[in-house]
């Protein structure tokens, strides 16, 4: 009876430890974004900015604003997933890891996988504000983005906030100092956007760039937003949200998820690169 009874909260001990320890990085974490005051400006000004900027254009057809919405947030989520995280995570794990912070924190009871959340809080924090600042902008100089299928936007959301976080962590595998991250960051930056469907329509290029394209990083999160908001393809037509339109987007992110995982498993470096 003792031992039984006792079983459940030994079990759940070292949950609360890890749960614990996660909280006391993150708070961390969250104390330096709010003490980089640059930072949080770019983070609550960038996307509302963006929007004012646009609507001052005046080339919004009447009747047009929901899908003009659509279009910057799934365009603000793009940008914040390259930059915000996948950019600028993958600075600071090269930053730390060189100031020997990676190694310190290392030798304590917190595991590499409560590290890297930790350390990825604020980006998406940021990203989070961006996307919800974006959405109330559009809808006081636009108009409210339809969302025919929340849950294709949050799976594209999640997913690319999963995927491009990885893919951080490996890159910084890669990154010698910060300075370079300039140029391990770029092959990824370069075909997320160029090939994500938001810079060029998917089919207007050739047949075998477009199917190549459809298996990026990048086009996954934007075609499943995309569906999810109702909006128009990335082929031109528009979105239904059915499941035999989203199957390949979705098996897209779960390639480059695993993807993600195996290299940073196999390139991801803890102590300074000499």
């Amino acid at each position: 009876m003792t031992t039984t009874a006792l079983a459940p909260a030994t079990a759940s001990a070292p949950r609360a430890g890890r749960t614990a320890r996660i909280m006391s990085l993150v708070r961390a974490e969250l104390t330096l974004l709010v003490r980089n005051r640059t930072t949080l400006f770019n983070a609550v000004a960038l996307a509302p900015l963006t929007v004012v900027f646009l609507a001052a254009l005046d080339l919004v057809p009447d009747g047009a604003g929901s899908a003009i919405a659509g279009m910057l947030v799934t365009s603000l989520a793009a940008i914040a997933l390259v930059i915000v995280v996948y950019y600028n995570l993958t600075t600071t794990i090269v930053a730390r890891r060189e100031e020997l912070v990676l190694k310190r924190l290392l030798t304590g009871d917190v595991s590499r996988t409560e590290i890297v959340v930790a350390t990825a809080t604020p980006a998406v924090v940021i990203l989070l504000a961006q996307l919800v600042l974006g959405v109330v902008a559009s809808g006081i100089w636009f108009e409210l983005p339809g969302v025919q299928n929340p849950a294709l936007v949050a799976l594209a959301v999640v997913g690319g906030i999963v995927v491009f976080t990885l893919l951080a962590t490996a890159s910084s595998g890669l990154t010698r100092t910060v300075e370079t991250a300039q140029l391990t960051t770029l092959p990824v930056l370069l075909a997320a956007m160029a090939l994500s469907g938001l810079a060029v329509p998917l089919h207007v290029l050739p047949d075998l760039v477009e199917r190549v394209a459809q298996w990026t990083p990048m086009y996954p999160v934007v075609a499943l937003m995309q569906h999810g908001l109702g909006a128009v393809a990335l082929d031109g037509t528009v979105s239904s949200g059915a499941l035999a339109d989203v199957t390949q987007p979705i098996a897209a992110l779960l390639v480059w998820a695993v993807l993600g995982a195996v290299a940073t498993q196999r390139w991801m470096r803890w102590e300074p690169r000499r």
